[in-house]
């Protein structure tokens, strides 16, 4: 089987949000058990936190050493430099368990067991690898959750010089963004519950001589994170 659990540290925080949101929605169905729900929803917190900290204390040891180039190697006459203020460490919630990886393999195995499990299933929870698309199509390349309710999309052009993406939110109609010249796109829209997350999905096609053509991309949708 492909591997289908992100590798980046970053993605994992929008991919085990929407998990969690899987999860909490559908999990009995599919035999995730209460405790199993519960450590889901631990682990999307946890996971956040702990990337989170981890990015601050590189930003930190990065300002650590200008800090230190400033007062060893500075020009002469310059004030001394304010040091830099530590990160602190992430509260982590009651129940919180470490070995997150192997635990969520472990839920998604027990997902895919069920008798009432489907390949959409298996999608809308992210435990199966994405097919990508056939050569010369245009495609999401990936949905990326950032800090404000933000998502970075990136698109293969596939040769265009312009795609159309769209977008829609809570099962809602889709509309269209706008025409990306460029392979990338900070889609900043507000959520519509402000500071709640949200399920965005997206789609582009390619856009040539003012027009549509040819197939619509699969869909790839993120959770934001407020």
């Amino acid at each position: 089987m492909a591997e289908w659990y992100p590798s980046s540290f970053a993605a994992r925080i929008p991919w085990h949000a929407n998990l969690n949101v899987n999860a909490q929605a559908t999990g009995t169905t599919y035999n995730l058990s209460a405790g199993d729900k519960t450590d889901i929803g631990n682990d999307a917190t946890n996971v956040s936190l702990v990337v989170n900290f981890k990015e601050a204390v590189e930003a930190y040891a990065q300002a650590v050493t200008e800090w230190a180039e400033i007062i060893l190697e500075g020009t002469v006459g310059a004030p001394m430099p304010l040091a830099p203020t530590a990160p602190t460490f992430p509260s982590f919630g009651i129940g919180s368990k470490p070995a997150i990886e192997g635990r969520t393999r472990i839920y998604a195995g027990i997902v895919r067991a069920d008798a009432d499990y489907t390949a959409q299933v298996g999608e809308n929870y992210g435990i199966v690898a994405p097919v990508g698309p056939p050569a010369g199509d245009v495609a999401i390349r990936s949905a990326q959750a950032l800090s404000a309710s933000q998502v970075s999309v990136t698109v293969l052009k596939a040769g265009f010089a312009t795609v159309a993406l769209d977008s829609r939110r809570g099962g809602g109609a889709w509309e269209q963004l706008l025409i990306m010249t460029s392979a990338t796109h900070t889609d900043a829209r507000p959520p519509v519950v402000a500071g709640q997350p949200e399920q965005r999905e997206y789609r582009c096609q390619a856009y040539e001589n003012n027009q549509r053509t040819g197939p619509v991309s699969p869909v790839v949708s993120v959770v934001t994170v407020p």
